[in-house]
């Protein structure tokens, strides 16, 4: 075969492979959501003169053609094996795996996002927290925290640093030391309930709390992580457990969003794209906790991320009731018309990853 028929074979062939990926993607049903990254897909774009012209409708129309491309999944998982495998990549967008971990390198530090959520801090103090209160928060390290093998990471004594100075009025509670790389799902963002003893124990200890610290730990499922969708190399599945007793099964979770009440334990989430919102309903602004087998008339106020779903029903036993706020989906300037905070324990319980990146606070 000589040159000039090579030239008209590849020619043919690459430009019928374009004919045929277009007319696939055209004929393509548009996917709603993309179940293991965790989020919904780009849509077909509105059209209107004022778009095109301020050019906001081909920005979203390059994402419609991006999360809509014809046999996508499989697209990402050969980006990702070829950046592991082939390239020898550490990572693939800043997602690493450590022994069977996959783990986010989370850097650098931004000081403006530690003293951002300092100052939400404040601004709460400011209008609600007197004398009365005995507040307290603590820090929820991310996984890569535990991992020195050159790894980039946050400087998290000086983000620890920043956070004391400004919250001086409050008393910090280290629970750096009581976590390991364990402590954490193998695929997902999150910490393990089962492996959260020794951090109760310190909070108990530091806030002066009675906790009940017998528990049936019961398997709910097995579940691949957000870390799984976001680095699409096959990875073993993870459990998901919940621990339980007496107390946490009598107390009653009324939802100032959904209008309903629920158990600590929404059995219903695991329907859900992330199972993890089986603890306390996931992400959600305000929860109210009633426990009815404490007769003192003691009641807590958290502030929390996600973190703060699966520990919070560990330290229901010390409460005849907690308030549980989630400030990424509520203002902190309405919570007057929702929560008395005379008299009440506060405890502000946020993760280095939302520390690092708290422009969802309200």
């Amino acid at each position: 075969m000589n040159n000039k028929l090579k030239n008209i074979v590849v020619t043919i062939t690459f430009l019928s492979a374009i004919i045929i990926i277009l007319i696939a993607n055209i004929a393509k049903n548009d996917t709603i959501i993309s179940i293991a990254e965790r989020r919904k897909l780009q849509q077909f774009p509105d059209i209107s003169i004022s778009k095109l012209i301020d050019g906001s409708f081909f920005e979203k129309f390059e994402k419609y053609t991006m999360d809509q491309f014809i046999e996508r999944e499989s697209f990402r998982k050969l980006k990702t094996n070829v950046e592991i495998n082939i390239l020898k990549k550490q990572d693939s967008n800043k997602i690493y795996k450590y022994e069977e971990k996959l783990i986010e390198q989370i850097y650098p530090l931004n000081e403006k996002s530690v003293l951002n959520i300092t100052n939400k801090i404040n601004e709460i103090k400011d209008r609600y927290i007197n004398g009365s209160n005995k507040v307290y928060y603590t820090i929820v390290p991310d996984k890569n925290y535990f991992i020195n093998k050159g790894n980039l990471k946050l400087d998290y004594k000086k983000m620890e640093n920043i956070i004391n100075e400004e919250l001086k009025w409050a008393k910090y509670i280290d629970i750096f030391n009581c976590l390991d790389l364990s402590s954490y799902y193998s695929t997902d963002s999150h910490w393990k309930q089962e492996k959260l003893h020794k951090v109760v124990d310190k909070i108990a200890n530091k806030m002066n709390l009675k906790i009940e610290e017998k528990y049936q730990e019961n398997k709910i499922t097995d579940f691949k992580g957000v870390y799984a969708g976001q680095f699409p190399i096959n990875t073993q599945s993870d459990e998901l457990k919940i621990l339980t007793n007496e107390t946490i099964e009598n107390c009653k979770v009324y939802n100032y969003e959904t209008n309903k009440t629920t158990k600590l334990y929404d059995i219903e989430k695991l329907k859900a794209l992330d199972k993890y919102d089986i603890y306390l309903s996931g992400a959600t602004p305000l929860l109210t906790i009633e426990n009815p087998k404490n007769d003192i008339n003691e009641e807590l106020i958290v502030f929390r991320d996600s973190y703060g779903s699966s520990l919070i029903p560990l330290l229901v036993s010390a409460y005849k009731k907690i308030t549980v706020i989630d400030t990424r989906y509520i203002s902190s300037k309405i919570l007057s018309e929702y929560v008395q905070f005379e008299g009440k324990d506060i405890l502000f319980i946020y993760s280095t990853m939302l520390i690092n990146n708290s422009i969802s606070l309200k």
